[in-house]
Order: C-alpha cells, then structure tokens, then sequence
C-alpha cells in the first residue's frame, strides 16, 4: 500500500428518534444521539466511522458532547496532515492521547479502517484476519410496555425475520414483575426463541439473590450486567452454582477490564462492543482474552445506524466463538438510517457486508434531514506538513 497522509477529519452530529422507546435501568431511550467522523486521504479515499450515544452519559461516562470536543480538541488535531503508517499505530497514538473516552475513540479508528478497507478493495473483516461466519444470528430486544405487548412485539419479529432470540430489559420496574412478565414471555415463545435479560446495573446484590432462583426456573438463557460493574466480588458470588449464564456488558470495558473480570470470576459470558472497548482492534483482543479464559460471547450493539451496525458486524464475523450470537438491530429501531442501503436481516441473521471497507455507503440527503442543532458540521484540515510525523 503507497504512502498517504491523512488529510481531514469532519465530524457531523445527527439525532436520530427510535421508532419506539427503550426503557432501561437509568431511563427511557428514545433517541440515538450519533457523531459520524468522515476523514479523507492525501489521494482523495474517504472513510466514514461512527459512535452513538444513549443522551448523557449515564450509560457510561460518555456523552455526545464530551465525545465531540474530544475528537475536535485532542483526536482530529493529532491526526490530520500525519503520514499514516498503519491501523496498530493510528488506535496506539489514540489510545496515548485520550485514556477511556472509548467511544470518541472508536469513531476515528472505525473511519480508518473504512478507508484502508477501500484503498485495498477488501472489507473490514479481512482486516482483522478473515471471516468466521457470513452471517451472525441476532436477538431481537422487546418493546416495553408490558408481556403481551412483547409477545406481540416477538411474535411480529418471528414472521417478519425468523428472531430465535429476544432480550428483555430490566431493572425499570419492580423486580417482582420484571420476573413475572419474563416467565410469561419464556414459557410463549418455548422451543421457538430463548430469552435473555439485561438489568443495565439496575440491581443490588441482594435483589439478584432473591430473583436469581425465579428466573433459572422460568428458563432464561442468560442474565446481563445485574449489577453495578464495580461490584465484581458480588457477581462472583451469585454466580455459584447458577444455571443460567451472567453476561459482563458494563463492566467488559475493553481487554484490561475483561482481564479482571477473568480473574475475579466474575462472568461466564462478555458482551464485546467496539464502541465501548475503543474499537474494533480492541474488540478483537477482548474476545481474545474472554476465550482464553473459558468466557462465552456476545455481540453486543448501541442502538447504532448502519455504519456503526456494519463496522461490529465486521469485527463479529472474525471471532471463532460467538455463542449468544449478536444484538446488531439498531437500523431496524430507528426511524430513519443513514446510509443507501441498510444492512440485512434476514432468516434470524445479520449478512454480514461484502464490499470493500465497511460495505456500507452513506446518503447525504437523509443526514441532511436529520441533522440538528447548531454547530452541525466541524472539519479539520492539516494546516501544515507534518508528512515526517507518522500514526
């Protein structure tokens, strides 16, 4: 591959409604709040990367706009007019400048590999050492508002899709009904879809004791981030003896923090995130780790439009071992995507994209529609020859 300079970045952020809200341990979702990082090369490539956000940052310590002014004053400044030298050194000099911040992070690392995938002809996947899988199985998460709601909710996805896994969110009401409706919705939609619960941290240990033995009976599959993901001696606790798994999301941070998690035994199973592990680099180190450590996987998502959706997608297929599948629906909750053509579901699964870098092309004319919000568009240009300088 010939030399080049990374020549601009420009950062757009867009406000996307969900079609309907997703209520949650910390809040309803009802909007995903997107920053799209476009850079573009010495020879004119572009390459296109996302990071969404659940509003502020009560999710994580992330915002959408700490996440702007840390591209705008540390990652765009850093990068642009240098002389680029590969994907290892770019997410190196990222991760030296901007410690957590994963997902402003991640924007950036994403849109290089868009654009190197391009430059070379080949998809992302390549990138990251071959496909595993051409298609990854997705769980579908239920419109809140009650059981029958989300069996009809489930039921509609069955005959539109082939879903053969649903996600309930807890933690927003009492944990009583939070086990009553998911027994009800298990025992539906038995021998056709298993059912896994996700708590956002909205749980203290004493709650999960006391729901624990309720739920292994109704039959879940599995159980995500029950509790706060500092408390890693309090899951390892409750583990013991459990028959259903205890997925890490909140607490899986990237390869540092799934580390620990190992070591505490404090998981069976880690949702990966490129978003949330600072990219898809990270991503693949993270599940690395987990599986070396015996830990299942699982493809977690952000409520993302087809470009965030399209680069995890990516990332996904080249992990050997993904046992609970993915979460990659976000086009399909939003009211509008952003891109000509969004990714496939289709039989149960997402298709992974075959066209060089993320697969995916972006419509001008619909961000156009969707942006808000005063400054919308930031570009930054190299104001100088840092050509000697590489990343």
């Amino acid at each position: 591959m010939s030399e080049f300079c990374i020549e601009s970045l420009t950062v757009t952020r867009i406000n996307v409604p969900l079609i309907k809200p997703i209520s949650m341990a910390f809040g309803a979702v009802s909007t995903a709040h997107i920053l799209l990082v476009r850079i573009r090369d010495s020879d004119g490539v572009k390459g296109v990367g996302e990071a969404t956000l659940l509003g502020g940052p009560h999710w994580n310590e992330e915002s959408a706009e700490s996440a702007l002014a840390i591209i705008e004053t540390y990652l765009a400044p850093a990068i642009k007019g240098v002389k680029f030298s590969g994907i290892e050194a770019l997410s190196n000099r990222l991760v030296s400048l901007v410690r957590r911040n994963s997902l402003a992070r991640s924007a950036v690392e994403k849109a290089a590999f868009d654009l190197i995938g391009r430059r070379l002809g080949v998809p992302i996947s390549d990138l990251l050492g071959g496909r595993c899988r051409q298609e990854i199985p997705v769980a579908w998460t239920l419109s809140n508002g009650g059981a029958e709601r989300e069996i009809s909710d489930g039921e509609e996805a069955i005959e539109k899709r082939a879903h053969a896994c649903f996600k309930l969110k807890f933690g927003h009401a009492d944990p009583s009904d939070d086990i009553a409706r998911a027994s009800k919705i298990i025992d539906h939609f038995s021998g056709r879809a298993r059912v896994i619960a996700d708590v956002n941290q909205g749980w203290d240990e004493v709650t999960a004791a006391r729901a624990f033995p309720a739920l292994q009976e109704a039959g879940l599959l599995a159980i995500e981030q029950p509790l706060p993901a500092e408390n890693l001696e309090g899951i390892a606790r409750l583990r013991h003896g459990l028959g259903f798994d205890v997925i890490a999301d909140e607490a899986a941070t990237g390869p540092e923090a799934t580390f620990k998690l190992a070591a505490a035994l404090a998981a069976s199973a880690v949702s990966l995130k490129p978003s949330r592990d600072g990219g898809l680099l990270a991503t693949k180190r993270t599940a690395a780790i987990a599986d070396a450590a015996g830990m299942k996987l699982y493809g977690g998502g952000m409520i993302e439009t087809s470009v965030g959706t399209a680069a995890s997608a990516h990332v996904y297929a080249t992990v050997p071992k993904l046992t609970f599948g993915c979460e990659l629906f976000g086009p399909l909750k939003l009211v509008e995507d952003i891109v000509q053509d969004s990714v496939k579901i289709k039989g149960g699964a997402l298709k992974v994209p075959e066209s060089p870098g993320l697969g995916v092309e972006i419509d001008e004319e619909k961000i156009a529609r969707l942006v808000t919000g005063e400054p919308i568009t930031r570009v930054y240009l190299a104001p100088f020859d840092q050509s000697e300088n590489r990343v």
